[in-house]
C-alpha cells in the first residue's frame, strides 16, 4: 500500500518501521484474577499484557502504544475505585496507575467510560499520564464537527524520532484521532442527559481527518472503539469500522467493542465486506482488535519511507499476541507472567478487592447458574426478577401506577460466547457473598420502570428471542444460538407466560431491526391466564441500558420511563437478598421452547462445569457430547 503524507517531513531519507501497540476493551482487567469466581483467571489482565508489551517493544526500534477505550468499568476492581472511595491526589484509580506503569502513549474513550457518571471519569483520566481523547463525544453539538465542544481534545499529534537500522533518523508527527459507539449518549443517558453528546464516527472523522493532515501529521492513526457492522456508513451506526477505514486519509486502525481479535484464522470477519482477517487489513489498510480484558496485544508494524517528497506508507504487517493459549484439549497454557511494575502499582486494590467481595450478604438454599439459563427458566434468572419486581411493588404503592400488572425483566449476562468457557454464574447453595452479587449483575446499570403496552411487551419478547437461530424440524445437527447475538439482551419476563416458536425466523436481528416484520416466534403471551391485550397496560421492571434504548428494543427509547433512582440494580438485589435469606429462588417456569417434531435436534455449548446440572435439564433432552477446543461443553438439545 501507498499513501504519500500530507507534509513533508525533514530528516535522512530512507526506509524506517513504527510498531503501533494496542490493548482494547481491558475492562478494568488489571491482574489475572477473576473476582466473582474468586480464583485466577490467567486468560485476562493487563499485568500480562504488559509484558508481551515490553518484549514487543524490545524487538524494534520504535514504537508507539495506545489504548482503544473502555479500560475504566467491567469487574469489582473498577467497582470499588468507583463505589467504594474516593480517587484523587492521594488515591490513584488502579487502573489508570497500571496504564501509567505499561508507558502508554495516548488512549481514547469507549462507551463504559462514562458509566460512573462525569466527575468520577474527569478525576480518574486526570491522574493518566498520557493524552486522552475522544472526536465524538461531546459537551456542545454545533452546526457541523469543527463548531462541536469536546469533552476531551478530539485529536492529537505525536512526534516520535524514527531510528532505522541504518542508524539514522528522523522524525515523524503521528496523527491519532479517537471514537466511541454515538449511542452512549442513550445507554448512560441517566449520568449524560444535557451534558454530553455524541456525532456520528464517519461524519466526524471525514471533517478533523483533514483537519489533522493539514496541521501537520504525516501519518494518521484511528482509534475507533468500534466493531465490524455493515459494510455501508448509515447514520450513528454503532458498529463504523469498516466505512471509517474508508476515509481518505487513515493510514490504520485500532478497532475494539465488539470483544474479537483480528487479525485471525477462526472469525467470520471474512463474511464482511473489505476485511481480510488473516492479512488483518479493511479496504487494505491495517486494522487490529485486540480481544478483550488485555487477553491480547495488537500489533501493527508500519512500513514507512521517508523522500523528498515526504513520508510514504509502503506496507504493514499484522498481529495479535495472546496472553495464554487453550490447546485442543482444552487446557489452559499461560504464555507469560505478570509484568512486575503493573503488579506493583495495583497490589494494594486488588487485595482490598479481594477482601470486599468476600464479605457476606445474606445465603440461598438452591445452587444458581446460568449454564442452561438461555434454553430453561432458572433461579439465577428468578432471583433477579423476584428482587426488581419486590422493589418495583413497594415504590407503586399508593401511586396512580398502583393496580396495574407488574412483571420484571432480566437477562443472563454470563452466557460465555466470547467471554470464554468460564464466563458464567455458578454459585453453589450456601453463603451470598458480594462476590456473589456482582456475578448476577456484572454492570454497574440502574434500576428503572417502564409503562408499556401489551403490543410492547410482544415486541420486547420478540426481539429478545433473536438469539435464536430458526430450526428446521426433523434436522438433528443444527446450532441453537446466533453467535453474533448478546446474552444481555435475551430478556425474560416474569409475570407472564409465553412460548418460542424457533421454526419461525426471528423478526429482529442479533444486533436489532426489523429483518422479517410478519414472522412471530412468541406465542401463547399470556397474563393471569388470558391472552395479553395489545392495547393494555403493564408495568415492568428493567435497567436503565434497556429503558433507554440499549440493544435497539422496539419502542424502548426513555419515554416510557416511569420512575427512574439512581439505585443500582446490584444494590436492589444485595438489599433483596439480604431482607429476605436465606432466598428460595425457584424458576416459575413461566416460559419455553415450543416443542419440536421427534428427531429435531439443536447443539449448544456451555460451560464445562454444566456437567454438576445436566440432571436439571434432562427432561428437555439435553445430552453432553464433548469438550470444545475452546473448552466449552457441547451439547445437543432433542426435541
Amino acid at each position: 500500500m501507498k499513501h504519500k503524507a500530507a507534509n513533508g517531513a525533514s530528516g535522512a531519507f530512507g526506509h524506517y518501521q513504527l510498531r503501533v501497540l494496542a490493548t482494547s476493551d481491558l475492562h478494568a482487567c488489571v491482574m489475572p484474577y477473576d473476582y466473582t469466581w474468586d480464583m485466577p483467571l490467567p486468560s485476562a489482565g493487563l499485568a500480562r499484557t504488559a509484558s508481551l508489551i515490553r518484549a514487543a517493544r524490545a524487538e524494534v526500534f520504535n514504537s508507539l502504544l495506545v489504548d482503544n477505550g473502555d479500560f475504566l468499568q467491567g469487574n469489582p476492581l473498577g467497582e470499588m475505585a468507583a463505589f467504594g472511595g474516593r480517587i484523587g491526589p492521594s488515591a490513584a484509580h488502579p487502573v489508570i496507575a497500571a496504564m501509567n506503569a505499561t508507558g502508554y502513549d495516548a488512549a481514547t474513550l469507549g462507551n463504559h467510560e462514562f458509566s460512573y457518571g462525569l466527575p468520577f471519569l474527569s478525576a480518574a483520566i486526570a491522574q493518566a499520564t498520557f493524552p486522552i481523547i475522544g472526536a465524538n463525544a461531546l459537551t456542545h453539538r454545533g452546526g457541523d464537527p469543527v463548531s462541536d465542544r469536546h469533552f476531551c481534545p478530539p485529536t492529537l499529534i505525536l512526534e516520535k524520532h524514527l531510528t532505522a537500522d541504518t542508524g539514522a533518523g528522523a522524525p515523524l508527527k503521528i496523527g491519532l484521532i479517537g471514537f466511541l459507539p454515538p449511542q452512549v449518549e442513550i445507554w448512560e443517558s441517566k449520568h449524560l442527559a444535557g451534558q454530553i453528546y455524541t456525532r456520528d464516527i464517519v461524519e466526524t472523522a471525514g471533517v478533523w481527518v483533514p483537519r489533522l493532515r493539514a496541521e501537520g501529521a504525516d501519518i494518521v492513526i484511528a482509534l475507533c472503539h468500534s466493531g465490524f457492522g455493515a459494510a455501508d456508513h448509515s447514520d450513528r451506526m454503532e458498529n463504523a469500522a469498516i466505512p471509517l477505514a474508508a476515509i481518505k486519509g487513515i493510514d490504520a486502525l485500532i478497532a475494539g467493542h465488539i470483544h474479537l481479535d483480528f487479525p485471525n484464522s477462526h472469525s467470520n470477519t471474512d463474511l464482511w465486506p473489505h476485511v481480510d482477517s488473516v492479512r488483518g487489513s479493511i479496504h487494505g489498510k491495517p486494522a487490529v482488535m485486540a480481544g478483550f480484558w488485555g487477553s491480547h496485544l495488537g500489533i501493527i508494524d508500519l512500513d514507512l519511507r521517508l523522500g523528498a517528497e515526504g513520508w510514504t506508507v509502503d506496507g504493514f504487517t499484522t498481529a495479535t499476541r495472546p496472553i495464554a493459549r487453550r490447546h485442543p484439549n482444552g487446557q489452559l497454557q499461560e504464555l507469560v507472567g505478570n509484568d512486575r511494575a503493573v503488579e506493583n502499582a495495583v497490589r494494594a486494590c486488588h487485595t482490598a478487592t479481594i477482601a470486599y467481595v468476600r464479605k457476606p450478604v445474606g445465603k440461598t438454599d438452591i445452587a444458581l447458574h446460568s449454564y442452561f439459563a438461555r434454553l430453561t427458566d432458572s433461579a439465577a434468572m428468578q432471583i433477579l426478577q423476584d428482587a426488581q419486581r419486590d422493589w418495583l411493588a413497594e415504590v407503586v404503592r399508593d401511586t396512580e401506577y398502583e393496580g396495574l400488572p407488574i412483571l420484571s425483566a432480566a437477562s443472563p449476562f454470563k452466557s460465555g460466547g466470547r467471554g470464554g468457557p468460564q464466563y458464567f454464574t455458578d454459585i453453589p447453595k450456601g453463603d451470598l457473598l458480594l462476590r456473589h452479587i456482582a456475578d448476577l449483575y456484572v454492570f454497574p446499570n440502574s434500576i428503572r420502570a417502564v409503562r408499556v403496552t401489551g403490543a410492547t411487551l410482544h415486541n420486547w419478547l420478540e426481539r429478545a428471542v433473536a438469539q435464536f437461530m430458526p430450526l428446521t424440524a426433523g434436522v438433528s445437527d443444527q446450532p441453537l444460538f446466533d453467535p453474533e447475538a448478546a446474552s444481555y439482551n435475551f430478556d425474560i419476563i416474569t409475570g407472564v407466560s409465553y412460548e418460542i416458536d424457533l421454526t419461525a425466523q426471528s423478526r429482529y436481528g442479533p444486533h436489532g431491526g426489523v429483518v422479517n416484520p410478519r414472522s412471530t416466534r412468541i406465542q401463547n403471551l399470556r397474563y393471569a391466564g388470558a391472552p395479553v391485550d395489545p392495547d393494555a397496560w403493564f408495568l415492568i421492571a428493567t435497567n436503565n441500558f434497556r429503558a433507554s434504548g440499549g440493544g435497539a428494543f422496539p419502542d424502548l427509547d426513555g419515554g416510557n420511563t416511569i420512575i427512574a433512582p439512581r439505585t443500582l440494580s446490584s444494590d436492589i438485589l444485595a438489599g433483596y437478598v439480604a431482607r429476605n435469606g436465606p432466598v428460595s429462588p425457584r424458576a416459575d417456569h413461566n416460559w419455553r421452547l415450543k416443542p419440536l417434531p421427534p428427531g429435531t435436534a439443536a447443539w449448544f455449548d456451555t460451560g464445562p462445569r454444566a456437567r454438576l446440572h445436566l440432571h436439571e435439564v434432562a427432561a428437555l433432552g439435553v445430552q453432553p457430547v464433548g469438550d470444545t477446543a475452546d473448552g466449552f461443553l457441547r451439547c445437543l438439545l432433542q426435541f
